[in-house]
């Protein structure tokens, strides 16, 4: 047990203080597999470890809460290799940390396993959104709404923010009020929707006759 233990000390450490400098090559992250069993680890343990160090810091902003998680969201990319969840996570980690290079490329191998999953594309729209790329992030969080995501508030609340800055207001409208419908707390959100309806469309240069076609 006490070996175990000073083996994942080990593994977690290599992965904090190593993996941030592994070069991409050839479109692929550059590690050697061979120099760790990670076959004798806990997956869903460290990934445990891992949601906990990530959602602390969400909280606290601490880069090594967030260092820590990177390095146990490699370990479990490495224990299951297919699993779109712990490589989601990971990306999302380094997205944090700007290296946008590496997040993009995690976020490739599981768009490889699964396009269609919602997690996966809620957090590749969110990646885009943050960077102001807004039509490829609509791309992404369309396809989350569509594939299971569509009564998600944080999801309808950025798509319609999206629509607004296209200015196809009357499908932000549509946006807004859902999101509004799914989270009442917020009221600035009617108040949006309300501000949007008072407008005269045809007389303005927001107006888009097929505004209404994305909706589901």
């Amino acid at each position: 047990m006490k070996i175990c233990k000073k083996f994942i000390y080990f593994v977690i450490c290599f992965c904090i203080i190593v993996l941030p400098v592994f070069s991409i090559e050839k479109g692929s992250v550059k590690y050697e597999d061979n120099l760790m069993d990670y076959s004798v680890l806990d997956g869903q343990k460290i990934l445990t470890e891992a949601d906990s160090f990530f959602e602390r810091y969400e909280t606290t902003r601490d880069p090594k809460d967030l260092s820590t998680a990177m390095g146990k969201y490699y370990i479990v990319t490495k224990i299951y290799p297919v699993e779109i969840y712990p490589m989601v996570q990971l990306a999302r980690t380094y997205d944090e940390k700007k290296l946008d290079r590496f997040a993009k490329q995690y976020f490739s191998i599981c768009y490889d396993i699964d396009k269609k999953d919602p997690y996966l594309n809620y957090y590749m729209g969110d990646f885009y959104y943050k960077r102001n790329d807004f039509k490829r992030a609509l791309r992404y969080f369309k396809r989350a709404y569509e594939n299971g995501y569509g009564e998600y508030y944080d999801l309808n609340l950025k798509i319609a923010t999206i629509y607004e800055k296209f200015a196809d207001l009357l499908t932000a409208k549509y946006y807004y009020e859902k999101a509004f419908s799914l989270d009442q707390s917020n009221t600035n959100l009617k108040d949006k929707a309300l501000q949007i309806e008072s407008l005269n469309y045809e007389n303005s240069g927001y107006y888009k006759d097929n505004s209404i076609r994305d909706k589901k």
